[in-house]
C-alpha cells in the first residue's frame, strides 16, 4: 500500500529543534534508535492522513491559513519523559508537553478542518488520539528502543540526561508545518521507506496566549 499522506505539526523553536536533532543522531549511533530521526522535530497536531480520492491539501490550506492567522502563539513546555515500553519492537520514549487549553483548542480546530477530507479507508486517523485524549508530545525514540531490561535502562538514562540538560522547560509555540509523507508499505513497516516533504509553513499570530 503505497500512497501519499499528510499531517499538520507544531515545530519547536530553533534551539529545541537543534537539540532534538542532536538527540536523534546520538540515539541512532549509540543504540540503533533510528525511526524517530526519520522525521523532523515536531509535535503532532494531525498525524498521517490519507485524503479521500479527488482531494488534495489545496482544499483545506485556505482554512489553515485563516486559523493560524487568528490563533495567538502560546506558551508550552517539555515537562516530563514518558517511557512506553510495550514489548519488543514497541518501545518508545517521548517527551510529554504541557497540556493547556490553547494547545487543545488548536488541535481540535485542525481536526475540524481536515476531517471532511479523510478517506474512509485511512488506517491511521481512526486510531489517532483526538480531542480530550490528545497527548501533546515530542518523540525521542519511536518504537525501536532496546527492550532488554539492562539496555533499556541505559537508553532511558541517556534520554533522561538529554531531557534534563537541554530540553526541559518552557518555550513559545508558534511555528507550524504541513507535511507530505510517502512510504512503499503503509500497512507494513512504513518507517523503513518513509520520506517526507514540507509543503507549507506558518507562524501563529504574534499576540501571545498566556
Amino acid at each position: 500500500m503505497s500512497y501519499y499522506q499528510y499531517g499538520v505539526y507544531l515545530i519547536p523553536p530553533p534551539a529545541r529543534m537543534y537539540q532534538i536533532g542532536l538527540a536523534h543522531s546520538l540515539l541512532a549511533t549509540e543504540f540503533g534508535c533510528r525511526t524517530g530521526g526519520t522525521f523532523m522535530a515536531h509535535c503532532t497536531l494531525k498525524g498521517f492522513t490519507r485524503l479521500a480520492e479527488g482531494f488534495s491539501p489545496d482544499e483545506f490550506i485556505p482554512a489553515l491559513d485563516e486559523l493560524f492567522a487568528r490563533t495567538p502563539a502560546f506558551k508550552t513546555a517539555l515537562d516530563e519523559l514518558w517511557d512506553l515500553r510495550q514489548g519488543p519492537g514497541k518501545s518508545s520514549i517521548l517527551i510529554g508537553m504541557r497540556r493547556t487549553e490553547p494547545f487543545h483548542a488548536l488541535h481540535n480546530a485542525i481536526w475540524d478542518i481536515v476531517r471532511p477530507y479523510i478517506a474512509q479507508d485511512d488506517i491511521f486517523s481512526p486510531v489517532e488520539p483526538v480531542g480530550p485524549n490528545f497527548p501533546p508530545h515530542i518523540t525521542l525514540v519511536q518504537g525501536d528502543a532496546p527492550y532488554e531490561e539492562g539496555l533499556h535502562a541505559q537508553v532511558m538514562g541517556l534520554c533522561q540526561y538529554i531531557f534534563d540538560t537541554s530540553l526541559k522547560g518552557e518555550f513559545l509555540a508558534q511555528d507550524m508545518q504541513l507535511i507530505e509523507f510517502y512510504s512503499e508499505d503503509w500497512a507494513g513497516n512504513w518507517w523503513e521507506t518513509l520520506r517526507f516533504r514540507q509543503i507549507k509553513g506558518w507562524r501563529l499570530n504574534e499576540g501571545v496566549e498566556r
